[in-house]
């Protein structure tokens, strides 16, 4: 290629450089202009406890942007700053909507330091008198971060204790992973630890199976159960 070739073709370069961005540019400024601003938000979603007024606090300030240039990802991220959102997906609807769904948590019970815990195991900060629209509350206490496992193991408690009939009204777990259960009739089952794996629910099967006999033999239901032998269990009466 000639030194002539080679000047022509780098202005015609330049020239195409120079026309991409005024094109990208004349986007830019009309993807911007008012007319494109977001006119409508509809939120959908089955919700008991998320409010008009806690949406307009949470997305107030934060909505930045029009149709086009609006950030989803951050508009998402300020419906679930809402507490008992669990998550929400947003889209754009030509040609000024904003469509949120939003997924609400489901309150299981209270852990012992004043927050509510969801079905999911997450533990969250709102009035405790709204988590009770969910049902009856289960008391938890033990370290937070087994609110996940205590959540999983209430399900499967309340499975094996169902043929008594009893379900969970209380559920600790000590420092050291040791496990108690209080039933709706303020019976104490007490489980010890998960050693090895899947000690626990044995010992829950153990009790539930053998809880006639008990009941035969102390002439009544027994207020406390400690299963936290190898080879079986004790038995109080109230």
């Amino acid at each position: 290629m000639n030194e002539i070739s080679l000047m022509r073709w780098g202005t015609r370069a330049l020239l195409a450089s120079a026309l991409l961005l005024a094109v990208c540019a004349a986007l830019v400024w009309v993807a911007q202009r008012p007319q494109f601003d977001l006119q409508r938000i509809e939120v959908n979603g089955s919700l008991r406890h998320v409010s008009r007024t806690a949406i307009r606090a949470a997305i107030a300030g934060r909505l930045q942007g029009t149709f086009f240039t609006m950030s989803l990802a951050q508009t998402r991220a300020a419906f679930e700053s809402i507490p008992w959102v669990a998550a929400a997906s947003v889209r754009r609807v030509w040609p000024d909507r904003l469509v949120v769904t939003l997924v609400e948590r489901h309150a299981v019970g209270l852990w012992n330091d004043g927050r509510v815990v969801a079905d999911d195991g997450a533990l969250f900060d709102v009035n405790p008198a709204e988590a009770e629209l969910d049902g009856p509350l289960v008391d938890f206490s033990g370290p937070p971060q087994m609110a996940g496992e205590a959540v999983a193991r209430l399900h499967s408690f309340d499975a094996l204790l169902a043929s008594l009939p009893a379900s969970v009204a209380a559920i600790d777990i000590s420092e050291r992973a040791s496990w108690t259960i209080r039933t709706n009739g303020g019976q104490t089952l007490e489980l010890g630890r998960d050693v090895p794996l899947g000690s626990v629910p044995a010992r829950l099967a153990a009790i539930v199976t053998n809880y006639p006999t008990v009941v035969a033999q102390l002439s009544g239901n027994p207020a406390r159960i400690d299963a936290r032998y190898n080879n079986g269990f004790a038995a109080t009466r109230p």
